[in-house]
Parts: structure tokens; C-alpha cells; sequence
């Protein structure tokens, strides 16, 4: 290891001083982690020695790491002298003016050994420190500018020179955690040993940052296809088709590498530096601002593990959305799979240099192909690429979570089981939008319109939306979620050797879990609260007075992982914000204010009501409990709400796991509310009961069919066909709130998925449905249950008469 031992001349110090005094005017870098590092250093209660880390030895590095010392308050590090307990020292000698390193024997001055661990006393922390020159991109660079982005090679001081220049506020500085000299060596018996360790220890701590910050090395994307082709598992599926078609085994590979080619990502930094300058432009014409929360989660677990990004999908914004904001952040971009329907002309092109890489919607036959995509993401996470895949396949036309799709989480989990050394961590991320780009033709495929292609020119559609207010967006990182815990806690076996029944099952566990996380980590906006009470009233208009109340009064009840900023701001300005992103008017009736919306306009409210619907499922409940009569006791609600969370579980994906201290909670929220003029409680819980009443109404239509005949279930298709048209003649129910899903179906027909939250063994002989059939009597009204179970009875009455007409 080097360390700068300056001579102690005035000259040096005078020139030492006006170029520190022109950096600290000119330049504008980015300090990450820095107060992190002196919060750390402030808890230590004596004095500690403080030795600074670069891996280059570089007068323009040691400037920055001076100011960012200054902008946290750590302690100084360009000491002249040299037995001063707070000094740098680098790794590697310094660069050659175009990037060439001196050799290792070239003993200087300036580039002294000495010994690492020698503390004088006092106890050591190594702080390393990453400098990446042009990487930051926290505002806009000129077009040609992208040129001078960061790279794998070492940066020369020529290209310093540039970047000080022409990107003087594009400079990133990650101070990393003190490391305890201490903690690391002393079961080390000698100097050499412990110099040799912390080498060690240094070197691989900066490879794995500038892993983390701006990917693996992307310069030989032609050497990956061709270690892709070779792989074992691709070159068997060559032999194998080669034979099956007669074709000779040259034009079948030829086939490999052209669907390689087809699927690969050429993540180029330039273009990625091109849509930085575009999306700032974009999102600054589109919305108010970004809000991110807990980033940090992804720092705390990006040096130790493989990293997959699991995103909700909402709009075709998402995949520009998240690389922004890892960018913007100083973490690596990740490898994204997009669907080859936007391989467009130009799009298609841009999209692969930003890193996506494209996979064709359904390849179950076509044998080769299947080979060179597995390979191709195994290849990926074996090299310490990150990834981004949307678990729900699409996006979502309703606004709440789509069931989980096994196909990306079953390659991710058949590459790790050849290659686990290290842990791959799902993060999951929410996006909420106020206003979704899509709104209007999500629901014209809702009415059952044919779903639009995309096209290159759905690109200059975006132009017209400028008009439009859209709000914030905000983007939350929820736990992570550790494959190497989740397998550990599921199989006991070998990795290699997972049965074909319970990998299946394994990977329909892990979507769950992975949807779960992503609704967990939603953050919420007051757009979709009151879309909820708009959605749930039922009507076109509510009182502004009234809305203030009932829009604190659902805030209260929600348990979200991270609240928009906005809520912070007085209700009046949160009401008027939601006019400006919504349609929706203020109007007077009788000298009171009135919140208006459009009929259309309910319809768009409930997207945005979906979306939250999970975190009412809970309150709800308890509210249609209260609306049947008065709460007995808990332990009668707790059974209610056990027998039902499987089912609920499987459409809402939420933990609904009560505990007494919850319970309580809800319930002092609910009969402990002040009441305004005298207002009764109980219109207050009208729309909160509303929100799970029609997933309780289609839990007791099942129930019902699976009492009378359950094969009628078989065919889904058909009957939501009869079952729309009969609700709509001869119930007050939405015909659109019953509509049945297989999962719903599933969950009541397979005993293991209710019985696991049932404790009384006295019910395992029975139906798996009697359970939740029971707990129902007591969630809804009389009225309602016969209802359904009349509905049930016509829709068997009118099947037998189609069965007898057609036979």
C-alpha cells in the first residue's frame, strides 16, 4: 500500500491551496454515504486513528476527498505530516497520463510503503473511498458530453482533466464503512500477514463498489454470447434439435446465435447518459416529482448478494422509471426483460444499449430457444449483473396485483440452483402513480376492446398528455426478499437434485411471497384514499366537509410502509391537489361546497382504489362485523378472520395474520371516533365495509355452487357469462363484483391451503369450504347470503336446462 508523504514547503502548500480553493468554486460532486461514515466515526468514545482509502493515487482524487471531508465534518485527511494520525493512502500508483499505470517497482516519493496497521495507540479505521469521474448525473448533460461517462478502465488524467471541464457537476464520491484494523487482523501473527490481508479486504471492497455503482464490465458483450453458446446446457439443446429436425448441427447453432443476439442487452453507458438527458426532461413536463424511499435497503444487501429487482406494473413508464432512479442514486443499472413487442424500429435499439434485453412472450415448444434464454440469465447472474423482471407478466388493467407469472422466477431459480455461492436478493418496488399515462385504454380493454399493439408512434402520443397534470410519483424499495433464507426454510435436500413437483411449487410460493412484498412496500397518495371513497359511496358527489372527515378517518386505519409527503399538507390544499391530478370539481349545492366527479370519472377512480384495497381488507372486515351487530369478543372475530385469510390471501395478497393488540386498535378507531354534528358512526363504516364486501359476496356464491354441484366451476368462461347476465336481471349486486377466478376457486377447494390456519383438528374431515361458509354469517347480512344462494340455485336451474337443450 502507498501513502503520500508530500514535502512540508510553502510551495506545496500554496499550490495545494488555490487548487482546493478552485475545486471547492468550480466543481459540484456528489458525496454519498459520507455522514453515514462520520456518524459512525462520532459513537466511537476515544480517540480513533482515521486512514483513508483511494484506489489510485491521483492529486484531483485526494482534492475530493478533502471536500468531502469538509462537507460532513470528518477529520482532515492532506496532513503534510506524515505521523499525523489522520492521513490517505492508495492501493495502486497513480495513472499515466493517458490511463497507462506505472509499473509496480517504481518506488517515488510520493508513493511510499508503510505499514497499514500501525495505530501509535489509538484504535484504526480504514475508511475506503470510491471516486468515479463523469458517473454522476444529477443534472443534464450537452449531447456530447455523454462521451466522458465512467467506465471499468481506469481513469486517465486526460479525461480528468475533461471531466473537471465539461462535467464538473457529474463527479461521484462514495465514502464506504470505517473498517476495524483491529477486527480484521489480529488473529494474524505478523506485519506482512496483516498488510497482505487488508490489501485483500481493500481491493475486493472496490471492485465489488464500482460493481454496485456502475455494473460489471459491459466491453465484452461478444466474448458473453460465445461463452453462452458453449455452455453445455445450450450446445446439448444444438445436438438435440439438430437430430430431431435432420438439419446439420452448423445451421442449428447458427439458429442459437441469432436467437442470442435477439435476446442479449448491449448496455452501452453513453446511451444510458442519452436517456438521462431526456427522462429529466421528461419527468419535469409530466410530473411534479419523483419521491423515493428506502434506497438504503438496496445498499445494505448490494455488496453481498446478486440483486433482482421485482417491480409492480402499471405503465410502460416503469422500466424508464426504476433505471432513473438507480441511476440518480449512483447504483448499477440493471439488465431489464422486456417484451419483444417493444422491439420496435429505433426503440429497439435504444432500449438494448439502456439495458433491457428481450424475451418472446411464450417459447414453451421451441426448444433451442428455451436453452439460450435460461443460459442467458443464468450467465447474467453469475457475473454479477443485476435484473429486472415484472412477475405479473403484464400490466395491471386493474389497478391492484395480478396473480404471479413462474416463468422469469423459474429460470432465476434453476440458475441459481447450478451456481449458489452467493445469495440472490428479490427487491421488491412499488410504484404509485396519481395519474396513470395508460388510464383510458386500460379501460377500453376492460369494456372488452380489442388491446392495442404498441408502435413507434405511441411515442409522440405522449406530447399530448402534456397538457394534463400528473402529479408526484412515488417510488418505494420494500424489504428484501433472500432466495438462500427462502430455500433454506422449504427444501432439505441438494439444490441440484429438487424434485420437478416441489420446484414447481417452490416457484408458485415464491411469486406469492414476492407479490406480497411488492403490496407491502406501497407507498400511498392521497388520490388513491379518496378514490377509495369515492368508489366506495358509490356517488358522483360527497360533501367537501364530509370527504375531509372520512379521508383522515381512512389515513388512521392504514398500516402502509411509507406515506407520500403530501399528507403532510393541510386537507384543504391535499383537496385541491386532487382536483388538479383528478377531473374531479368543487362546486356549491346550498351554499356547501361539493366535490364532483363525472361518471367516466367514477369509473377511473377505481383503478386507484384497487390499488390500496389490500391494506383496507383488515378494517373492512371488522367493519361489516360491527354493521351485523355488536363485537362479542375478539377470539370469535380472530376464528372469522383465520378461515377467511387463505382466501383472501389468494386475491388481495396481504399477511392478514390478526393479532389482539391490531384488533384492538381498529376497534378504539372505529367506536372511539369523535363524531361530527352529531353524525352517526355507521355511515362512516358504509364504505370502508364496501371495500371487501364483494370479495365476501363471491366467497358465498362458491360456497353456495360447491354445496349444489361443483363441477359447474370447471369452465369459468361460460359461467361468468351466465352469472353477468343473471345478476344483472335478478340481483342488486355489480354483475362486474362477481365476477369468479380460478385462484379464488383453488383456495376454497384444496384443504391444505384452508386448513393450515384452522387449529381445531375436529374440522379436518370436512369440506375445505364449511369453514369460511361459516364465518360468513356473521360478515354479512341475511339478505345478501340468500340472495347468493339463490343466484347459485338459478345458475344450476339454468345449466341443466343448457345441458338438455344441447343434449
Amino acid at each position: 500500500m502507498a501513502r503520500s508523504n508530500h514535502p512540508r514547503g510553502s510551495i506545496y502548500r500554496a499550490i495545494n491551496y488555490q487548487l482546493l480553493r478552485f475545486f471547492r468554486l468550480w466543481l459540484r460532486p456528489t458525496f454519498i454515504n459520507h455522514e453515514q461514515t462520520a456518524q459512525a466515526l462520532s459513537q466511537h468514545v476515544k480517540p480513533v486513528n482515521v486512514r483513508y482509502i483511494l484506489d489510485s493515487d491521483s492529486l484531483a482524487d485526494r482534492l475530493l476527498l478533502e471536500l468531502g471531508c469538509e462537507a460532513s465534518r470528518l477529520p482532515e485527511p492532506l496532513t503534510l505530516d506524515p505521523n499525523a494520525p489522520n492521513a490517505y493512502f492508495c492501493l495502486n500508483h497513480r495513472e499515466g497520463f493517458w490511463g497507462r499505470r506505472s509499473a509496480r517497482g517504481d518506488a517515488r516519493s510520493t508513493s511510499l510503503k508503510v505499514d497499514p496497521v500501525a495505530s501509535d495507540g489509538l484504535a484504526t479505521r480504514l475508511i475506503p473511498v470510491s471516486i468515479y469521474w463523469g458517473h454522476q448525473p444529477d443534472r443534464a448533460l450537452s449531447m456530447w458530453k455523454v462521451l466522458l461517462s465512467d467506465q471499468w478502465a481506469s481513469t486517465s488524467k486526460f479525461r480528468k482533466i475533461l471531466c473537471i471541464a465539461l462535467t464538473r457537476q457529474h463527479i461521484l464520491v462514495h465514502f464506504g464503512d470505517p473498517l476495524d484494523v483491529d477486527a480484521l487482523t489480529n488473529d494474524l501473527p505478523s506485519i506482512a500477514l496483516k498488510t497482505k490481508r487488508v490489501h485483500r479486504v481493500l481491493r475486493r471492497h472496490f471492485k465489488s463498489q464500482k460493481q454496485s455503482i456502475i455494473g460489471p464490465d459491459l466491453s465484452h458483450r461478444r466474448t458473453l454470447l460465445d461463452e453462452l453458446l458453449a455452455a453445455p446446457a445450450v450446445d446439448a439443446a444444438i445436438m438435440a434439435v439438430a437430430e430431431a429436425s435432420e438439419q446439420p448441427r452448423h445451421r442449428v447453432a447458427a439458429q442459437a446465435y441469432r436467437y442470442a443476439s435477439e435476446i442479449a442487452s448491449d448496455q452501452s453507458y453513453r446511451v444510458i447518459r442519452f436517456f438521462s438527458i431526456i427522462l429529466t426532461w421528461l419527468w419535469n413536463r409530466l410530473y411534479n416529482g419523483i419521491e423515493v424511499s428506502h434506497l438504503e435497503r438496496v445498499r445494505a444487501v448490494s455488496d453481498s448478494a446478486e440483486i433482482v429487482y421485482v417491480p409492480c406494473h402499471r405503465s410502460h413508464i416503469d422500466y424508464l422509471l426504476l433505471s432513473y432512479v438507480l441511476y440518480h442514486n449512483g447504483l448499477a443499472l440493471p439488465h431489464i426483460a422486456a417484451g419483444i413487442n417493444l422491439n420496435l424500429f429505433l426503440v429497439g435499439p435504444l432500449l438494448r444499449r439502456a439495458g433491457a434485453f428481450f424475451m418472446r412472450r411464450s417459447f414453451k415448444e421451441d426448444l433451442l430457444y428455451k436453452a439460450v434464454f435460461d443460459e442467458y440469465i443464468h450467465l447474467l447472474l453469475s457475473k454479477g449483473y443485476s435484473l429486472e423482471y415484472f412477475v405479473e407478466g403484464g400490466r395491471s388493467r386493474t389497478g391492484g396485483m395480478l396473480t404471479p407469472r413462474p416463468g422469469m422466477i423459474n429460470m432465476t431459480l434453476r440458475g441459481y440452483y447450478r451456481d449458489h455461492h452467493r445469495d440472490i436478493q428479490f427487491i421488491p418496488v412499488y410504484f404509485s402513480y396519481e395519474r396513470v399515462l395508460e388510464i383510458s385504454s386500460y379501460l377500453d380493454e376492460r369494456k372488452g376492446n380489442q388491446k392495442k399493439t404498441e408502435s413507434l408512434f405511441d411515442l409522440f402520443g405522449v406530447f399530448r398528455y402534456f397538457k394534463l397534470d400528473f402529479g408526484q410519483v412515488s417510488v418505494n424499495f420494500g424489504q428484501p426478499i433472500s432466495l438462500e433464507q427462502f430455500l433454506s426454510d422449504r427444501v432439505d435436500s441438494d439444490l441440484e437434485r429438487i424434485e420437478p413437483d416441489v420446484h414447481k411449487a417452490i416457484c408458485r410460493d415464491l411469486g406469492h411471497h414476492i407479490v406480497k412484498g411488492i403490496n407491502a412496500a406501497i407507498p400511498v397518495n392521497p388520490t388513491q384514499i379518496l378514490a377509495t371513497l369515492f368508489v366506495h359511496e358509490g356517488l358522483l358527489e360527497i360533501p367537501e366537509e364530509k370527504l375531509r372527515r372520512q379521508f383522515r378517518f381512512l389515513v388512521t386505519l392504514i398500516d402502509a410502509d411509507q406515506m407520500s409527503s403530501i399528507f403532510d399538507q393541510p386537507d384543504a390544499q391535499i383537496i385541491d391537489y386532487f382536483l388538479s391530478t383528478s377531473g374531479a370539481e368543487r362546486q356549491l349545492r346550498e351554499g356547501e361546497s361539493v366535490i364532483t366527479i363525472t361518471t367516466g370519472g367514477l369509473i377511473d377512480m377505481r383503478y386507484y382504489s384497487n390499488s390500496v384495497a389490500h391494506l383496507f381488507v383488515l378494517p373492512s372486515l371488522i367493519a361489516n362485523r360491527l354493521r351485523q351487530g355488536s363485537m362479542i369478543g375478539i377470539e370469535s372475530l380472530v376464528d372469522e378472520i383465520h378461515a377467511l385469510a387463505p382466501l383472501i390471501d389468494a386475491t388481495y395478497f396481504c399477511e392478514l395474520a390478526p393479532n389482539t393488540e391490531r384488533l384492538n386498535q381498529i376497534l378504539e378507531i372505529f367506536e372511539f371516533k369523535p363524531a361530527v354534528d352529531d353524525t352517526n358512526l355507521t355511515p362512516d363504516l358504509g364504505p370502508i365495509a364496501q371495500i371487501i364486501a364483494p370479495h365476501l359476496h363471491r366467497i358465498a356464491l362458491v360456497c353456495a355452487l360447491l354445496d349444489i354441484q361443483p363441477d359447474l366451476l370447471n369452465d369459468l368462461t361460460p359461467m361468468n357469462a351466465r352469472l353477468k347476465a343473471l345478476t344483472s336481471k335478478t340481483t342488486p349486486f355489480n354483475p362486474e363484483d362477481l365476477i369468479l377466478s380460478e385462484q379464488l376457486i383453488q383456495a376454497l377447494t384444496q384443504p391444505q391451503s384452508i386448513n393450515q390456519s384452522i387449529k381445531d383438528i375436529n374440522t379436518q374431515h370436512k369440506a375445505p369450504w364449511v369453514k369460511p361458509q361459516a364465518a360468513l354469517l356473521s360478515l354479512m347480512s341475511a339478505e345478501d347470503l340468500l340472495s347468493l344462494q339463490k343466484l347459485a340455485l338459478n345458475l344450476v336451474e339454468e345449466n341443466i336446462q343448457a345441458t338438455a337443450t344441447t343434449g
